[in-house]
């Protein structure tokens, strides 16, 4: 059971994605992540008064939509270190154009949540009544999530008239009228990257003294002025923008004197510093708006894997946060692979009780309900990965007897264990049991079965699987993996779930059903029938550089205390593969990624377009990954740019071949981040692309 420290204010990560929307276009309110995919945006502006504002549902309620209110509620209003203005002293003028409240008309009270949801919504922002029209509650949420972005927080001097308009809607990046939009978010987050990372409240040595993020500093009774603030252990990015009283002098004296001013605004009994800063006031204004808005695809997610490093419940549950945040709609939870086994079984204890790390890191039951419940009250769905038969290495922990003896030349076992064994009945008896209470645990209709990086040459190896293929008529172990398969599958099927595969398994020219989605992994060229006539899978030549062996990181990680030694261990392995084959960052990701052409055999086509085209063209829908690894990204680099320029749909093919295109998920591989770095490696790189898949395919 996890017990952890909330460590990431929300409303420390709304305001950077607030940032990322308004480097896009001038500066004004209404700037939204993603864009949707129509909008009219007026110049009439509006105000909001917290103290007065109301959600009204007029059609189907739910305690889903409920809570999104009081959420909602706090992400638009609460603005650390503002006092409200009060709208009472405003003039009669100024209260005709004050929004009272906000009808939500919900249709159906149908709140099942898959992958045929309706999420589309209208909004119409307007005095004194603003309406949101929807489908589902999901699409209530979406549309939520879009007014809190519309709301603009201007300060204003309680010193002026009340009735005076905001005299500044001065952005954070100031926008040059030759830039295009990619440039103007490259150029922002440039300059704001090493305040993100303070946002988020993670500490980084390195660069704390030496990082420079260009914000708007606004003096009273000076303009706005842009200066560069040395990056630190600032806890808000208002107390930045607002509440410094000076900025001369070096910048170790202004970091102190920040500190002392952070530390006394944040005691609510310094009376006298509070009356000192009465001045910053602020109103909520929103121009009027029009929008109509749905996904552009259906499927739009996020991998993180807990188990290369569990993450704690809180942890998931900020990321959650964040996808909501930019519509994403589903979280792939690769729950567990070779280094661990955190999922506690009821039927087969022994895979977490010997195969986690300890037993602190483990999700019971009751942890896996509370991530699914909160991610559906923000209308994400939940897919488990239960990845088979490889990444099995700690199912062999509480359970030996579930894999492959691997034997060495002089035909001995070696002491290794492989893949599971597909031989065995009793080795499909337990994966019944652990698809059976999946299925009860997790409600979503899908689950994730993996079917990647099958190390076929420890079945190759052992004399009890080569007589079982010739008894059972198999000449090549890609018809033993079908055989593996076929059976899953049908496991799978009698749990009442569909399922996914990753490419490997088509790749390898096992026979699948129609109905099986195929997720495209790889950016590197897959040859045709790579191991239809060969003892080992030869189609991978970035696996160490990607998702580390089980040699390399299982052992060292099998101890959390030994995590350092494993990262180092698995740092070396990816330096010599990065010295034999160009990394991912080393391609252009929406070119397909060719690489190096001279490397490939005559008739390879070269990257992820090739497969795509490939899988659509037999008939199976997809999931595409293949250019979004966030996980292979560098430190504070600019390689979400090149997230962004991916079109999912720029490989070759009919449109029906398109229309097989569910979505995609960006995906944070969990080697080299824990609960303490994994928001700042995955955000806003993931944001990228959220857009890429709900925004229009035109949106830039």
């Amino acid at each position: 059971m996890w017990h952890y420290r909330e460590w990431l204010p929300p409303r420390r990560f709304v305001t950077v994605l607030l940032l990322l929307s308004y480097s896009f276009e001038a500066a004004q309110a209404g700037q939204l992540w993603p864009k949707p995919q129509s909008q009219t945006l007026s110049s009439h502006v509006l105000h909001l008064d917290p103290k007065q504002f109301t959600f009204c549902s007029k059609g189907y309620t739910s305690s889903i939509l409920e809570a999104a209110y009081n959420r909602y509620s706090d992400l638009m209003f609460d603005t650390p270190d503002y006092e409200q203005s009060d709208s009472n002293t405003l003039s009669k003028k100024h209260k005709q154009r004050n929004i009272e409240r906000l009808d939500v008309y919900v249709y159906s009270f149908d709140q099942s949540l898959n992958l045929d949801t309706d999420e589309s919504y209208t909004l119409t922002v307007e005095a004194p009544v603003s309406v949101l029209q929807c489908h589902t509650v999901y699409g209530a949420l979406r549309g939520l999530e879009t007014l809190s972005q519309l709301i603009d927080r201007v300060p204003v001097d309680s010193t002026a008239h009340p009735d005076l308009e905001p005299t500044s809607e001065t952005p954070n990046h100031i926008i040059n009228a030759n830039e295009t939009p990619l440039q103007a978010l490259k150029q922002m987050i440039q300059n704001c990257w090493g305040t993100f990372l303070q946002l988020l409240g993670i500490s980084h040595n390195d660069h704390s003294q030496s990082s420079v993020s260009q914000v708007m500093i606004t003096h009273e009774g000076d303009a706005a002025e842009a200066r560069d603030y040395p990056v630190s252990d600032h806890d808000n990015f208002f107390d930045i923008v607002n509440d410094i009283p000076d900025h001369t002098g070096d910048s170790d004296s202004a970091l102190q004197r920040h500190k002392k001013h952070s530390k006394q605004h944040k005691s609510r009994r310094n009376k006298k510093h509070h009356k000192k800063h009465k001045k910053n006031r602020v109103q909520y204004i929103v121009n009027a708006t029009a929008i109509s808005d749905a996904p552009r695809f259906k499927h739009r997610g996020l991998l993180l894997d807990t188990s290369r490093h569990c993450l704690p419940v809180q942890n998931i549950k900020d990321h959650l946060d964040a996808m909501a945040w930019v519509k994403m709609n589903v979280f792939h939870w690769h729950i567990v692979d070779d280094q661990s086994f955190p999922f506690e079984s009821a039927h087969m204890p022994g895979l977490s009780a010997d195969g986690a790390f300890s037993a602190r890191h483990v999700y019971d039951k009751q942890d896996v309900a509370d991530i699914i419940a909160y991610a559906k009250d923000r209308g994400i769905r939940v897919i488990p990965e239960f990845d088979t038969p490889g990444h099995v290495a700690s199912w062999g922990k509480g359970y030996p007897e579930l894999l492959t003896q691997c034997y060495n030349d002089q035909g001995k076992p070696n002491g290794e264990l492989g893949p599971l064994d597909p031989t065995r009945n009793s080795t499909y008896n337990a994966l019944w049991l652990l698809f059976r209470e999946a299925a009860q645990v997790f409600p979503d209709s899908y689950i994730h079965l993996g079917g990647d990086e099958v190390p076929f040459d420890c079945w190759q190896s052992n004399p009890d699987v080569q007589d079982w293929m010739k008894a059972n008529s198999l000449g090549s172990l890609a018809q033993l993996e079908g055989y593996f398969e076929s059976r899953v599958l049908d496991l799978a099927t009698l749990a009442g779930r569909s399922y996914i595969v990753w490419q490997d398994v088509l790749d390898n020219n096992v026979t699948l059903r129609s109905d099986t989605v195929v997720h495209v992994w790889k950016w590197w060229p897959v040859a045709a029938a790579a191991v239809t006539n060969h003892t080992v899978n030869i189609s991978q030549p970035h696996e160490e550089s990607t998702r580390l062996s089980t040699a390399s990181l299982g052992q060292a990680a099998s101890d959390q205390s030994s995590s350092r030694s494993s990262q180092q261990s698995s740092q070396q392995i990816s330096q010599k593969s990065s010295q034999r084959s160009p990394g991912p960052m080393g391609c252009q990701l929406r070119e397909g990624c060719p690489g190096d052409i001279g490397s490939y055999s005559a008739g390879e086509e070269p990257g992820w377009f090739a497969e795509m085209e490939k899988v659509t063209a037999q008939g199976f829908r997809t999931l595409l990954s293949s250019p979004w690894y966030i996980n292979l990204g560098g430190y504070a680099g600019d390689d979400w740019a090149q997230y962004y320029a991916v079109e999912p749909l720029s490989f070759k093919g009919s449109r029906r071949q398109h229309d097989l295109v569910m979505g995609g998920e960006a995906c944070m591989w969990g080697e080299f981040v824990d609960a303490t770095n994994s928001m700042s490696a995955t955000w806003p790189r993931a944001a990228a692309v959220a857009e890429r898949l709900w925004s229009d395919q035109h949106v830039r």
